[in-house]
């Protein structure tokens, strides 16, 4: 069987790509498409609904450790093919045709068809906006992100208070990692039009991507009270709440976290509660929240963990010292020195207790006592 659609191509991971690399692509791609899928333009909103499928079907496929075997097999026989190329068309078209093809093949995911149409709707007449921007967008789907920048500008140039425009330059912006363009392109797309709620809400992503989770928070929040059953809205305020709880420990490094105290438990299961209640269905959500329930589940039982003592205390120590007191205890007694016997026993059980209380503790201890 022939697959047309290599799922390492969708999310652009290379094949021996991990579960978290895959996790982390299908996330910072989801970010781009699910703006685009709540778009008012019907093309726009094909195409990202199209291209938001794809990326849950290579999702699904790379992380199914059944079927990414056997994909992997048919890719090393060649047996996916990307999109053709379109060979040139022959004959004269207008630049109305030339457009409505371009439209057509983005709405498939055609984007070689649709970038060959929208130049030369371009090539037919260069004051055409709509033809720039689809030129743009083709540009964008297949990756050539300068190109599909500098068609965005030209589209604005020609209108340059329509703010779709604006909020496509964002999207390019966005994926290059270019924040204060990305920034600046949302905030005039929701200068221009105050009344749609996916411009501020793309603002709100930004900031979440550059660690402003209190500001993101700010922004979104708004946003879900007045729009609380709209799923893109969910989605964004998801995660903002996740990246809200990651915060939350107090040590933090080289990209992980620690809890080190109940409080923390405490406010990071209020925030993964909150995410849970949006009913989302979503496969990044879901593995998100999972992963920090049942981490925190782990940081609340208990492990034999020995603390460090400048005199070089361990479990040996730590269990033989009540032992021995104990039973040195029993031979006073039977020795006829009840009254010794009876205060090594008391001793014997303190440092037994004492043992307990310090070496039994729940895994959040643990990560104070490193901590310190």
């Amino acid at each position: 069987m022939t697959i047309d659609i290599d799922p390492y191509l969708v999310l652009d991971v290379p094949g021996n790509a991990s579960d978290e690399q895959i996790r982390e692509a299908h996330k910072k791609q989801s970010r781009i498409w699910t703006k685009r899928a709540v778009s008012g333009d019907p093309s726009v909103r094909e195409e990202a609904e199209l291209r938001v499928g794809r990326l849950d079907t290579a999702l699904d496929t790379l992380l199914d450790l059944s079927r990414r075997p056997a994909f992997d097999g048919q890719r090393s026989r060649h047996d996916v093919h990307p999109s053709p190329v379109p060979s040139p068309v022959g004959g004269s078209r207008s630049s109305a045709n030339w457009v409505e093809q371009a439209k057509d093949a983005l709405a498939e995911g055609d984007y070689h068809s649709a970038a060959y149409a929208a130049r030369e709707a371009t090539h037919s007449t260069g004051d055409s906006a709509e033809a720039w921007i689809l030129r743009s967008r083709a540009n964008a789907g297949l990756g050539k992100l300068d190109d599909a920048l500098y068609e965005v500008r030209q589209a604005i140039t020609i209108e340059p208070n329509n703010p779709d425009f604006h909020f496509h330059a964002g999207l390019i912006h966005e994926e290059l990692s270019q924040w204060e363009g990305a920034l600046s392109s949302y905030r005039t797309a929701a200068r221009l039009a105050p009344d749609e709620f996916i411009y501020p809400l793309a603002v709100g992503s930004v900031l979440l991507q550059n660690g402003l989770i209190d500001e993101a928070l700010l922004t979104i929040e708004p946003i879900h009270a007045a729009y609380p059953t709209v799923r893109v809205v969910n989605f964004y305020l998801a995660q903002a709440l996740l990246d809200k709880a990651e915060s939350v420990p107090a040590m933090q490094g080289d990209g992980a976290y620690r809890v080190s105290s109940p409080d923390e438990i405490t406010t990071m299961r209020a925030l993964i509660g909150r995410t849970a209640s949006l009913g989302l269905s979503d496969d990044d959500v879901d593995y998100r929240v999972r992963h920090i329930a049942d981490y925190l589940d782990r940081m609340e039982k208990r492990t034999w963990t020995v603390p460090r003592f400048p005199f070089g205390y361990s479990t040996f120590k730590a269990v033989a010292i009540p032992i021995v007191l104990g039973v040195i205890a029993f031979v006073l007694f039977n020795s006829g020195a009840a009254g010794a016997g009876f205060v090594l026993l008391l001793f014997a059980i303190a440092a037994g207790a004492t043992t307990y209380g310090l070496c039994w503790v729940p895994g959040w201890k643990v990560n104070r006592r490193a901590r310190h």
